[in-house]
Protein backbone atom coordinates (compact mmCIF):
# COMPACT_ATOMS: atom_id res chain seq x y z
CA UNK A 1 0.00 0.00 0.00
CA UNK A 2 1.10 3.36 -0.61
CA UNK A 3 1.13 6.11 1.58
CA UNK A 4 -0.96 9.27 0.81
CA UNK A 5 0.80 12.59 0.22
CA UNK A 6 -1.42 15.41 1.68
CA UNK A 7 -0.91 18.81 0.12
CA UNK A 8 -0.85 20.93 4.01
CA UNK A 9 1.27 20.88 6.90
CA UNK A 10 1.91 17.30 8.20
CA UNK A 11 1.65 18.01 11.64
CA UNK A 12 -1.82 19.82 11.30
CA UNK A 13 -3.22 16.80 9.27
CA UNK A 14 -1.66 14.37 11.67
CA UNK A 15 -3.58 16.41 14.35
CA UNK A 16 -6.92 16.46 12.61
CA UNK A 17 -6.73 13.20 11.97
CA UNK A 18 -6.20 11.89 15.91
CA UNK A 19 -9.65 12.10 16.89
CA UNK A 20 -10.41 9.42 13.74
CA UNK A 21 -7.33 7.60 15.22
CA UNK A 22 -8.73 7.43 18.33
CA UNK A 23 -12.15 6.32 17.03
CA UNK A 24 -10.30 3.32 15.12
CA UNK A 25 -8.47 2.40 17.99
CA UNK A 26 -11.47 2.08 20.69
CA UNK A 27 -13.80 0.56 18.03
CA UNK A 28 -10.72 -1.81 16.94
CA UNK A 29 -10.73 -3.60 20.59
CA UNK A 30 -14.80 -3.89 20.82
CA UNK A 31 -14.76 -7.19 19.44
CA UNK A 32 -12.46 -8.02 22.54
CA UNK A 33 -15.86 -8.13 25.02
CA UNK A 34 -17.33 -11.02 23.20
CA UNK A 35 -14.34 -13.21 24.50
CA UNK A 36 -14.09 -11.81 27.74
CA UNK A 37 -17.76 -11.73 28.85
CA UNK A 38 -19.76 -14.33 29.26
CA UNK A 39 -23.20 -14.17 27.98
CA UNK A 40 -24.77 -11.80 25.91
CA UNK A 41 -23.28 -8.95 24.97
CA UNK A 42 -23.56 -6.62 22.00
CA UNK A 43 -25.69 -7.65 18.73
CA UNK A 44 -25.99 -11.46 20.32
CA UNK A 45 -28.25 -9.78 23.01
CA UNK A 46 -31.00 -9.71 19.95
CA UNK A 47 -30.16 -13.25 18.66
CA UNK A 48 -32.18 -16.55 19.62
CA UNK A 49 -30.33 -18.90 21.88
CA UNK A 50 -30.67 -21.50 18.84
CA UNK A 51 -28.55 -19.40 16.64
CA UNK A 52 -26.10 -18.77 18.96
CA UNK A 53 -25.60 -22.48 19.63
CA UNK A 54 -25.02 -23.08 15.76
CA UNK A 55 -21.56 -23.85 15.63
CA UNK A 56 -21.29 -22.51 12.04
CA UNK A 57 -22.69 -19.21 12.70
CA UNK A 58 -20.13 -18.77 15.74
CA UNK A 59 -17.52 -19.36 13.67
CA UNK A 60 -18.05 -17.06 10.39
CA UNK A 61 -19.39 -14.12 13.35
CA UNK A 62 -16.04 -14.72 15.28
CA UNK A 63 -13.73 -14.77 11.73
CA UNK A 64 -15.87 -11.70 10.95
CA UNK A 65 -15.37 -9.72 14.06
CA UNK A 66 -11.66 -11.04 14.82
CA UNK A 67 -10.34 -10.05 11.50
CA UNK A 68 -12.02 -6.83 11.10
CA UNK A 69 -10.63 -6.06 14.35
CA UNK A 70 -6.92 -6.85 13.15
CA UNK A 71 -7.78 -4.72 9.59
CA UNK A 72 -9.06 -1.90 11.38
CA UNK A 73 -6.42 -1.34 13.96
CA UNK A 74 -3.61 -2.05 11.50
CA UNK A 75 -5.04 -0.29 8.06
CA UNK A 76 -4.54 2.83 9.11
CA UNK A 77 -1.11 2.82 9.37
CA UNK A 78 -0.27 2.45 5.79
CA UNK A 79 -1.48 5.63 5.71
CA UNK A 80 1.83 7.26 7.67
CA UNK A 81 4.46 8.45 5.43
CA UNK A 82 6.85 8.49 7.99
CA UNK A 83 5.97 4.24 8.48
CA UNK A 84 6.83 3.79 4.82
CA UNK A 85 9.67 5.70 4.19
CA UNK A 86 11.38 3.81 7.37
CA UNK A 87 10.86 0.39 6.16
CA UNK A 88 9.07 -0.47 2.93
CA UNK A 89 9.55 -3.90 3.90
CA UNK A 90 7.15 -3.11 7.19
CA UNK A 91 5.01 -1.28 5.01
CA UNK A 92 4.27 -4.33 2.40
CA UNK A 93 4.16 -7.05 5.63
CA UNK A 94 1.35 -5.22 7.14
CA UNK A 95 -0.15 -4.70 3.42
CA UNK A 96 -0.36 -8.34 3.08
CA UNK A 97 -1.78 -8.73 6.63
CA UNK A 98 -4.40 -6.29 6.32
CA UNK A 99 -5.18 -7.67 2.63
CA UNK A 100 -5.77 -11.23 4.42
CA UNK A 101 -7.98 -10.19 7.29
CA UNK A 102 -10.08 -8.16 5.00
CA UNK A 103 -10.71 -11.39 2.76
CA UNK A 104 -11.36 -13.27 6.02
CA UNK A 105 -13.90 -10.66 7.61
CA UNK A 106 -16.13 -10.26 4.67
CA UNK A 107 -16.43 -13.79 3.97
CA UNK A 108 -17.62 -13.61 7.26
CA UNK A 109 -19.86 -10.81 6.45
CA UNK A 110 -20.93 -13.00 3.89
CA UNK A 111 -22.62 -15.64 5.60
CA UNK A 112 -24.35 -14.27 9.00
CA UNK A 113 -25.61 -11.41 6.89
CA UNK A 114 -28.09 -14.35 5.87
CA UNK A 115 -28.81 -13.92 9.63
CA UNK A 116 -29.16 -10.19 10.23
CA UNK A 117 -31.62 -8.37 12.04
CA UNK A 118 -33.63 -6.14 9.62
CA UNK A 119 -34.48 -9.34 7.07
CA UNK A 120 -33.74 -8.80 3.22
CA UNK A 121 -32.69 -4.94 3.43
CA UNK A 122 -30.21 -5.68 6.26
CA UNK A 123 -29.42 -8.56 4.25
CA UNK A 124 -28.47 -6.62 0.92
CA UNK A 125 -26.59 -3.36 2.95
CA UNK A 126 -24.34 -5.53 4.64
CA UNK A 127 -23.64 -7.79 1.82
CA UNK A 128 -23.41 -5.16 -0.45
CA UNK A 129 -21.05 -3.23 1.83
CA UNK A 130 -18.74 -6.54 2.16
CA UNK A 131 -18.33 -7.18 -1.57
CA UNK A 132 -17.32 -3.69 -2.02
CA UNK A 133 -14.96 -3.96 0.94
CA UNK A 134 -13.58 -7.28 -0.60
CA UNK A 135 -13.54 -5.80 -4.20
CA UNK A 136 -11.40 -2.61 -3.63
CA UNK A 137 -8.89 -4.03 -1.14
CA UNK A 138 -8.00 -6.94 -4.00
CA UNK A 139 -7.74 -3.91 -6.32
CA UNK A 140 -5.55 -2.42 -4.57
CA UNK A 141 -3.45 -4.90 -3.98
CA UNK A 142 -3.61 -6.27 -7.74
CA UNK A 143 -2.52 -2.62 -8.67
CA UNK A 144 0.03 -2.35 -6.84
CA UNK A 145 1.80 -6.21 -7.78
CA UNK A 146 1.69 -4.04 -11.45
CA UNK A 147 3.56 -1.19 -10.07
CA UNK A 148 0.62 1.14 -10.33
CA UNK A 149 1.34 3.45 -7.40
CA UNK A 150 -1.26 6.10 -8.00
CA UNK A 151 -4.26 3.33 -8.80
CA UNK A 152 -3.18 1.63 -5.43
CA UNK A 153 -3.39 4.53 -3.54
CA UNK A 154 -6.85 5.41 -4.28
CA UNK A 155 -8.16 2.19 -4.51
CA UNK A 156 -6.95 1.55 -0.66
CA UNK A 157 -8.33 4.93 0.19
CA UNK A 158 -11.87 3.08 -0.73
CA UNK A 159 -11.09 0.46 1.05
CA UNK A 160 -10.09 1.45 4.27
CA UNK A 161 -13.14 4.01 4.16
CA UNK A 162 -15.30 0.60 4.02
CA UNK A 163 -13.20 -0.82 6.61
CA UNK A 164 -14.36 2.47 8.96
CA UNK A 165 -17.72 1.24 8.57
CA UNK A 166 -17.03 -0.66 12.03
CA UNK A 167 -16.67 2.90 13.63
CA UNK A 168 -19.72 4.75 11.61
CA UNK A 169 -21.58 2.09 12.68
CA UNK A 170 -20.74 1.81 16.08
CA UNK A 171 -21.70 5.92 15.70
CA UNK A 172 -24.81 5.54 13.59
CA UNK A 173 -26.51 2.91 15.51
CA UNK A 174 -27.64 4.68 18.50
CA UNK A 175 -28.38 8.35 17.27
CA UNK A 176 -31.43 6.75 14.69
CA UNK A 177 -32.35 4.40 17.68
CA UNK A 178 -32.69 7.62 19.63
CA UNK A 179 -34.49 9.35 16.25
CA UNK A 180 -36.91 6.33 15.91
CA UNK A 181 -36.80 4.25 18.78
CA UNK A 182 -36.86 1.31 16.89
CA UNK A 183 -34.17 -1.14 16.92
CA UNK A 184 -35.05 -3.21 14.04
CA UNK A 185 -35.78 -0.20 11.74
CA UNK A 186 -32.71 1.54 12.93
CA UNK A 187 -30.48 -1.54 11.80
CA UNK A 188 -31.95 -1.59 8.35
CA UNK A 189 -30.90 2.10 7.91
CA UNK A 190 -27.17 1.92 9.69
CA UNK A 191 -27.11 -1.77 6.86
CA UNK A 192 -26.15 1.24 4.20
CA UNK A 193 -25.49 4.14 6.49
CA UNK A 194 -22.55 2.45 8.11
CA UNK A 195 -20.93 2.66 4.50
CA UNK A 196 -21.96 4.72 1.90
CA UNK A 197 -21.07 8.00 3.47
CA UNK A 198 -17.87 6.38 3.77
CA UNK A 199 -17.68 5.92 0.54
CA UNK A 200 -18.74 9.59 -0.72
CA UNK A 201 -16.10 11.34 1.76
CA UNK A 202 -13.29 8.60 0.17
CA UNK A 203 -14.32 9.47 -3.61
CA UNK A 204 -13.65 13.02 -2.50
CA UNK A 205 -10.66 12.45 -0.62
CA UNK A 206 -9.42 10.63 -3.70
CA UNK A 207 -10.47 13.80 -6.23
CA UNK A 208 -8.75 16.41 -4.36
CA UNK A 209 -5.43 14.45 -1.98
CA UNK A 210 -3.59 11.63 -3.87
CA UNK A 211 -0.81 12.98 -5.96
CA UNK A 212 1.72 11.25 -7.37
CA UNK A 213 4.67 9.92 -4.85
CA UNK A 214 7.67 11.99 -5.76
CA UNK A 215 10.45 11.04 -3.71
CA UNK A 216 12.16 7.72 -4.01
CA UNK A 217 11.04 4.24 -2.07
CA UNK A 218 13.32 3.24 0.16
CA UNK A 219 14.47 -0.68 0.21
CA UNK A 220 15.46 -2.23 3.94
Amino acid sequence: MASIRLNSNNWINTLLYLPLIFLILLIGIYPLQFFLTEGKVGILEVKSDALLSDWVWKTFFYMHISFGEIALLVGWLQFVQGLRNYSMRLHRTIGKLYVVCVWMSALGVGYIGFFAEGGLIAFLGFMIGGLIWAYTTIQGYLTIRKGRVIAHQKWMIYSYAMCVGAVTLRIWLPLLMIATDDFTFSYQIVSWMAWAPNLVAAYGIVKVKTTPLAEPIKHT
